[in-house]
């Protein structure tokens, strides 16, 4: 009287396991752009830095 409608569920297939795929590109992506940020913004000031102190810029 108390089983399950639809038969047993495998935990490696379905709705759950593409939604979770999805959660981790999306998740990924967004720690690639923040890395890639991330370093975009460091070299910016390392070439600034550089700059200034070799040149007498800014």
């Amino acid at each position: 009287m108390g089983g399950r409608i639809g038969g047993p569920r495998d935990p490696f297939e379905g709705r759950g396991v593409q939604r979770r795929r999805l959660r981790l590109r999306i998740e990924g992506l967004l720690a690639l752009g923040m890395a890639i940020a991330a370093c975009g913004l460091t070299a910016a000031v390392w070439v600034k830095t550089l700059a200034r102190s070799l040149f007498g810029l800014g």
